[in-house]
């Protein structure tokens, strides 16, 4: 059985509060209906006697209890509205046969008692009279409402109380034939007599009573209704867009529609009102969440808050999306356009940087064409640098710089983006790094697009070529250029390919050029570099040819080095093609100087005519061989490589063309680029790990900022939502500068009716400065941010933030709520409001009070004189200051020294209509207006009802005839769930202090009629091997007092063909 608590204990609901009869303004002081009067003298305890006609006393039980007058009365006054009910929830139970047995032994005794009148009708000879007629009609209509079949329970019982209550709804007309027949007794006819003339006279003392309680109120106490509260509106002024801020005025009317009385219902302003042009565009909530499973690693999320036109309600910092910040790197040094591309980023790292192992965590985006490129990278800690290496390859696509409607943003040149990621998120240690200085590092080889000259011109270098010339002579040179090189500061440039037409060993070609006085290490060139239109030296000579340990010719491979590094060209500068001339920087030129005959073609020439005059003119024994002829060299499959650097420190960033921006929470990610200054932390550090963003548009040359906060109850945390009074919740709030966040003092927070998000309200700041362009973002936007610290769980959910929202009161209303939607628009047109909208209902209203409020409140207040001293006075001071709780239950907790500890529980819907919350400010309200009323030494404390989840598993067996199996296991979850949370199905609200019994519900399932059987019933768990009368039953409650069970219920199907345990059909019922 449930064990209920006892009625002292049960609280206090408010219908009881206002119709206690304990009250005298219709409370009847003497019973004045004969009817029940009579029944009063037939159930009366102490014998009382009267005298017969014949003068001789006799008991007065006797001569009534056999009188069909009194056993219609017995039968009428029969209370069977709840009957049904109480047999239902008992069913299955061992009280179901007590039920049954308790109304057959009622209709046995009235079957008796007519039995008794007929037999005694008969006796005098009135066996036909219209009340004998009536008594027998009667006696035979019970006497066929009981069932010869014992077992037959629920449908006899439901068969009698049927018969009774049809009994009950004919009872005026059986009375008129029983009082028409004239065959009652003389003896009670003169009581019935008696007691209507009572009757009378009580009725007219009740009414003359009934008086005094308006006398003394009135008269004495001089208590009158309280007046209407006038009712409180929100509404939102949208100004018309480019007119600014303006003020309305005091008393500035809103037509409502009309009032109670016709009238035109004005709502009016009750101060000044500023409406400013700004608006609240956006709204973020960012926290961090310590992720277990990566080492405690701070995971970085961010929630888009909706503003307004929102119909669910969003709790804070919940279900964000993964939020990346980090540094966005732009730099000519990142235009790649081919070829295999090795990229190094170093933050260089201060001395008094935390330096730690771990370095995971970050992802490197690049700019392309068509997006963002994820790259797979590197991150290592080396030599006092953060380093940041990727890779790409032949075949990637080249970066390219920003495009608004593609990136969000415009470069000049590519982006990297090196940002976090929450799978390994680096929050904790690299905001501790701390950087003075940025160097980017790259290395291509393979580039084979670029632009190449000789004396013939310009050459089609993807076609075998001469590098210098036809003629090959000593200064004979040849030049190359590349756009992408010429952004860079290089440190090296090498160029590559494969000689063609060249002999292929030293050997061989020391052989060939034997006979022309030098041989292959005399070839030597000179490199240059162009800078300013002039040419400069890049190092030593070099030879042109190299041969491997066998001998064999090398491929070619000149090398430029640099000491001093060329010069970067901004992109303006880039001609495409990327066409030589002499003030365009970033050629290269490679110059034969030496040997002194070049190839050898002009020598070649020479000695070839100096051999033919020599043969022409002696015998040919003294002819001199022909002179081999000189190759010309031929360079095929030319490709270039290089290597650059460059670096600058956060001092020096204006001279630099590395462009550093911080990725910051703000929207679409904008990169805000950082000031001049000696070092920066690689991630700034946050006030909180709960922070609450808000973007504000048309904001230019405003100083006050007003917010309004719609905050309503987290429904997602209901039914297990368990706010604490008392327990605070700070906003420190921050302006963005354009470039970093400065904070708001506490004397500039002008009003914050929040406390903290627990409560809807305005927060209105003063800045420190107006605002201004370089405050904006790219979009126009100024942001506040406030850092969010305290108990988070206090805090409600945003439905809602608005600017210019202002209140309006009513004028000539009757404190009824004006529906939401109501207002539209001002009384007299105004060119400076776009529109007027009303988006909640109103508040704070109350209708006139009625004589029995009065009463209500007088009684309350005689009462308990407004002090609290016992359980009923602490609840009635709730309910009469808040006609919003619906039931107030006061339970004391013993201390072990002391006074008990007072505890409130509150049961509202104004919040929750399902399970009776109230927000953290509406408790801690009651707590301090209850703190008033109540001893200084009493500890008190106001809560909701908690609710405890109890998992209810069941495993059953149901008969092979069930025709719909899904229909069965709801009919056992509503059976299990009626059992331990009634209240749920029926709306009602709930009882505390409940006690539940295994074995009554086993009981409850194990009848159920489609059930073949029960195999396994768990309560959290736990459960009894075998029922039966001997077994000691075990129960289940609450953890507290003021707990609520909700159940979990889990019906398990299984199959009767196999095994126990094996589940055929699985089916889950989550209740609540």
């Amino acid at each position: 059985m449930i064990e209920r608590t006892t009625y002292k204990l049960k609280g206090t609901l408010r219908i009881d509060f206002e119709t206690d009869r304990a009250r005298l303004d219709s409370f009847p002081a003497l019973e004045s209906d004969w009817n029940k009067l009579l029944h009063r003298l037939t159930k009366a305890d102490e014998p009382l006697r009267y005298h017969d006609g014949d003068g001789e006393e006799d008991m007065l039980y006797p001569f009534l209890e056999n009188q069909e007058l009194t056993v219609f009365a017995d039968i009428t006054r029969k209370k069977l509205s709840n009957y049904g009910n109480s047999f239902a929830n008992v069913q299955g139970t061992a009280m179901q046969a007590a039920y049954v047995q308790k109304l057959r032994q009622d209709i046995n005794r009235w079957i008796a008692r007519l039995d008794s009148y007929l037999h005694n009708t008969w006796q005098a000879g009135n066996n036909s009279s219209p009340a004998a007629e009536t008594a027998r009609w009667l006696k035979e209509r019970l006497e066929q409402s009981l069932s010869a079949d014992e077992l037959d329970g629920n449908n006899n019982y439901y068969r009698m109380l049927r018969t009774v209550a049809a009994i009950q709804e004919n009872a005026d007309y059986y009375l008129n034939q029983i009082k028409d027949s004239g065959d009652i007794d003389p003896a009670l006819s003169l009581l019935v007599v008696y007691l209507k003339n009572y009757g009378s006279i009580a009725e007219a003392f009740n009414r003359r009573l009934a008086t005094l309680p308006e006398l003394y109120r009135k008269d004495i106490l001089h208590a009158v209704p309280q007046d209407a509260v006038q009712d409180n509106v929100y509404v939102i002024i949208t100004p018309t867009e480019g007119i600014g801020g303006f003020t309305l005025p005091k008393d500035e009317p809103f037509p409502a529609g009309q009032n109670a009385t016709g009238e035109e219902l004005i709502y009016r302003t009750e101060k000044k009102e500023y409406i400013s042009p700004v608006q609240c565009v956006e709204a973020d909530a960012l926290y961090g969440f310590s992720n277990p499973s990566y080492g405690g690693a701070l995971e970085l999320y961010k929630q888009a808050i909706q503003l307004q036109d929102t119909t669910d309600a969003q709790t804070l910092f919940a279900h964000g999306e993964e939020l990346r910040i980090g540094w966005q790197v732009e730099s000519p040094m990142l235009v790649l356009n081919e070829g295999e591309r090795n990229i190094s980023i170093y933050f260089h790292l201060t001395a008094d940087s935390s330096i730690l192992n771990n370095t995971k965590g970050f992802v490197l985006q690049l700019s392309g064409a068509e997006g963002w490129m994820e790259q797979t990278s590197e991150c290592y800690i080396e030599s006092g640098q953060l380093c940041f290496s990727f890779r790409l390859p032949y075949n990637a696509v080249a970066p390219a710089s920003c495009m608004e409607e593609v990136h969000g943003t415009t470069t000049e040149y590519p982006v990297i983006r090196i940002l976090t990621d929450n799978a390994n998120c680096p929050y904790k240690w690299v905001q501790q790094l701390i950087f003075d200085s940025v160097e980017i590092k790259t290395e291509v080889n393979g580039i084979r697009n670029f632009s190449f000259y000789n004396d013939q011109g310009e050459v089609d270098t993807t076609q075998p070529f001469h590098p210098f010339g036809i003629q090959a002579e000593r200064g004979a040179c040849f030049l190359f250029g590349n756009e992408e090189m010429s952004l860079k500061n290089l440190q090296e440039v090498r160029l590559k390919g494969i000689w063609k037409e060249l002999p292929e060993t030293e050997e061989g070609f020391n052989k060939m050029y034997k006979e022309y006085g030098t041989d292959a290490d005399a070839f030597k060139v000179s490199t240059e570099y162009q800078k300013g239109g002039r040419w400069k030296k890049c190092g030593d000579e070099q030879k042109l040819f190299s041969f491997n340990e066998n001998g064999d010719l090398n491929s070619a491979e000149i090398v430029f080095s640099f000491t001093v590094q060329p010069q970067s060209i901004s992109s303006d500068e880039i001609a495409v093609p990327y066409e030589y001339s002499r003030d365009k920087d970033g050629f290269f030129r490679i110059t034969l100087e030496s040997p002194s005959i070049g190839f050898g073609t002009k020598a070649y020439r020479t000695l070839f005519s100096e051999t033919m005059v020599h043969n022409s003119g002696c015998k040919e024994k003294k002819r001199k061989d022909l002179p081999s002829e000189p190759v010309i060299p031929v360079m095929a499959d030319v490709e270039l490589s290089y290597i650059a650097t460059e670096e600058t420190t956060l001092s020096d960033m204006e001279r630099s063309f590395i462009r550093l921006s911080r990725i910051t929470a703000l929207s679409r990610q904008e990169p805000f680029p950082i000031t001049k200054g000696e070092k920066q932390p690689f991630l700034p550090s946050v006030p909180a790990e709960n922070l609450l963003y808000f973007g504000l548009l048309h904001a230019l040359g405003e100083q006050n900022l007003r917010l309004y906060f719609d905050m309503v109850l987290p429904q997602e945390k209901i039914p297990f939502y368990d706010p604490q009074p008392g327990r605070q919740v700070t906003l420190a709030w921050e302006y963005w500068s354009g470039n970093e966040w400065h904070p708001i003092t506490i004397e500039s927070v002008l009003a914050e009716e929040t406390l903290g998000l627990t409560q809807s309200g305005f927060i209105e700041i003063k800045l420190p400065e107006k605002i201004s362009s370089s405050h904006m973002d790219k979009q126009g936007r100024a942001w506040i941010r406030a850092a969010v610290t305290g108990d988070l769980s206090s805090c409600l959910a945003v439905r809602g933030i608005r600017t210019n929202c202002i209140r309006l009161i009513s004028q000539n209303g009757d404190g009824t709520p004006l529906p939401a939607g109501t207002i539209q628009g001002i009384k007299e047109p105004d060119e400076r409001i776009e529109s007027v909208t009303q988006p909640l209902s109103g508040f704070g209203g109350k209708p006139a009070e009625t004589a029995t409020g009065v009463a209500v409140r007088q009684t309350s207040r005689i009462s308990n004189r407004h002090r609290a001293l016992m359980i009923k006075d602490y609840e009635h001071l709730v309910l009469e200051f808040f006609p919003e709780v619906d039931k107030i239950q006061c339970i004391p907790i013993p201390q072990n020294k002391g006074a008990s500890k007072i505890c409130l529980v509150v049961f509202s819907r104004a919040e929750d209509s399902r399970y009776f919350l109230s927000p953290a400010w509406k408790l801690a309200e009651i707590q301090q207006l209850v703190r008033q009323y109540a001893s200084p030494f009493a500890s008190l404390r106001v809560i909701n009802p908690v609710y405890e989840r109890v998992n209810v598993h069941c495993k059953a067996i149901l008969w092979d005839s069930v025709p719909d199996k899904g229909k069965a296991v709801r009919q056992l979850v509503v059976l299990a769930q009626n059992y331990i949370a009634p209240w749920y199905r029926k709306e009602e609200i709930p009882m505390l202090r409940q006690r539940y019994s295994y074995k009554e519900l086993h009981a409850r399932m194990v009848n159920h009629e489609d059930l073949m059987r029960l195999v396994t019933l768990e309560v959290n768990g736990k459960s009894l091997s075998r029922i039966d009368v001997d077994t000691v039953d075990f129960t289940f409650e609450g953890k507290h007092p003021w707990s609520v069970l909700l159940p979990v219920i889990k019906i398990e199907l299984l199959s009767p063909y196999d095994g126990i345990e094996k589940a055929e059909i699985g089916s889950n019922f989550i209740i609540g």
